[in-house]
């Protein structure tokens, strides 16, 4: 899968880290990270793109498919299972890649301090 390799081999500097995530890289970011990792340039960024409908704002109605979640969970499942697979059988590549996820998406998402 495309998403589980980073963009670089090379360790990221803790310098690098800090200036990006003051305080240090958390659990939060991590879990930002995986979240990020298993949803991004996928499914749902597919049902997110186009034109805003005015049928969005009636909360009555679904907006999703089953058909449409079931997609959205199998392939976040199976995208973090890949990471899961790579932090038990290469725990620096999985850090790498983590990090580097984050550094690509998350730096402006909530995190804890």
């Amino acid at each position: 899968m495309e998403n589980s390799k980073p963009i670089t081999t090379e360790p990221i500097s803790e310098e690098s880290l800090e200036t990006a995530f003051p305080g240090g890289f958390n659990i939060r970011d991590e879990a930002n990270a995986l979240t990020a990792h298993a949803f991004r340039n996928g499914a749902l960024e597919e049902l997110h793109a186009g034109k805003n409908s005015p049928l969005l704002d009636d909360p009555s109605l679904s907006r999703i498919t089953d058909e449409e979640i079931k997609r959205l969970m199998i392939e976040a499942s199976e995208r973090l299972e890949a990471l899961l697979l790579l932090r038990e059988t290469s725990p620096e590549e999985y850090k790498r890649t983590i990090i580097d996820c984050a550094l690509r998406y998350c730096r402006k998402w909530q995190r804890n301090a």
